[in-house]
């Protein structure tokens, strides 16, 4: 080899070298590479900021549903540059969904799906639900609790039985037999992946109603303003129309025409980025009138309505970070739910790497879901809604474990490693 063949070769090595290093440091760090998240913070410029976050989250949850955005997460290059983890792959809803023409849920899972995601088995009913099969009937002295949400409440990436969603439903029962009551519980999940709230809401009209639900608990998240964005969006687009009068309403006031959704040769929306600057003043109050009439659903069929605050994993839901998001979130939940759950803070103290399902995945995987259970069921143990599950006083006397002589101790998920008590 020639002294100007090894510069050559020299000079390659350095400059990939110098490109791994300019990736590490435009991407956040995936599961298994935790311990290097230190050595790289220090060359990094501060993260992005929250609205930024929240585009490409939302990118990500449109590739996720299979519309014309791209899918979030690195690229092939950049995963191999920084190693791909074993196992890591590209899941996308799409494979788990079935499109809607002219509806406004747009899409729903299909009805029994058996196939692997993210190594692990993702199953739905013949209902098109996710994790355990229940009669559509509800059995004689059984409660039900129907739960409205997006993909974290339907377990993306997780095992049907390290959900939370069944770990409820697991400890609910556990919890009736300690006291002797006879009453049994099913927890029916009626989430879908990137539903917006007024598809959540839809869902409970004319899904979750159909089975005799007793309480219905209402999952919310950081990213649902954007959530709604993509819904109204992808509606636009396909020539759905809006359905409720709050939304007609609203985009009224938005002052969207028909010139603004217009599309283009390829079926797509001319002014996108138009619409949702008109939008984006009304995201809030869209989102107050559809608790309201959600709320407004459930007082008619005389069902409680409860709501919970779920955090994402990592910096975008970190507390510096979701403040404001959570003070709106309450602002909007509090007036329309008999009670309001904030488990935001659930995974503030441990590392994301250790809750990560998997690289630029801010989904919780098994441990995640272990802890919004834990949460969930202490929050449970401490609020009046308590004698409505249990018709029983609710306890006054609570350790760190739940009542005192009920003691509140979940068995951990296999592999899973949790210190906390």
């Amino acid at each position: 080899m020639t002294s100007n063949d090894s510069m050559m070769g020299a000079a390659q090595t350095c400059f990939v070298k110098t490109f791994a290093i300019l990736l590490l440091g435009l991407v956040p760090l995936p599961v298994g590479w935790v311990r290097a998240r230190s050595a790289v913070d220090s060359a990094r410029s501060n993260e992005m900021n929250r609205t930024d976050r929240e585009i490409n989250a939302g990118g990500y949850y449109e590739g996720l549903i299979g519309t014309d955005a791209p899918q979030g997460g690195p690229s092939e290059l950049t995963l191999s540059l920084i190693g791909k983890p074993k196992g890591w792959g590209r899941p996308r809803a799409s494979d788990l969904k079935r499109s809607l023409d002219g509806d406004v849920l747009m899409f729903e899972l299909r009805p029994n799906v058996n196939q692997m995601l993210y190594g692990e088995p993702f199953i739905t009913n013949t209902f098109g639900m996710r994790g355990r099969s229940h009669q559509h009937q509800k059995p004689p002295e059984t409660f039900r609790i129907a739960v409205l949400g997006s993909s974290i409440d339907m377990g993306w990436g997780v095992g049907s039985e390290t959900m939370y969603v069944n770990e409820l439903e697991n400890w609910l029962n556990d919890h009736a037999m300690k006291l002797g009551i006879k009453r049994r519980f099913e927890v029916l999940n009626f989430a879908v992946p990137a539903y917006s709230p007024m598809q959540r809401f839809e869902s409970f009209r004319r899904k979750a109603i159909e089975f005799d639900p007793d309480l219905v608990l209402y999952s919310a998240t950081m990213l649902d303003i954007r959530l709604i964005e993509i819904h109204l969006c992808d509606m636009f687009q396909c020539r759905v129309d809006v359905t409720y009068d709050f939304l007609r309403q609203a985009v009224a006031k938005a002052g969207i025409t028909e010139r603004d959704i217009r599309l283009n040769a390829d079926e797509k929306l001319r002014d996108k980025n138009a619409i949702k600057g008109k939008l984006r003043p009304h995201y809030w109050s869209i989102y107050d009138a559809t608790m309201g009439a959600l709320a407004a659903e459930c007082r008619s069929a005389g069902i409680p309505l409860a709501s919970m605050i779920i955090p994402r994993v990592g910096k975008a839901d970190a507390p510096n970070a979701r403040d404001e998001n959570v003070a709106a979130l309450r602002a909007v939940l509090t007036p329309h739910t008999t009670t309001l759950f904030d488990l935001s803070n659930t995974f503030d103290d441990l590392d994301p790497a250790d809750l990560e399902i998997g690289p630029l995945d801010d989904h919780p995987n098994a441990l995640g879901h272990h802890r919004l259970f834990r949460a969930l069921a202490r929050a449970l143990v401490n609020d009046d809604l308590y004698e409505t599950l249990f018709e029983t006083p609710r306890p006054t006397d609570f350790d760190d474990h739940g009542p005192v002589g009920q003691p509140f101790r979940p068995t951990p998920p296999k592999d899973v490693g949790d210190n906390q008590p």
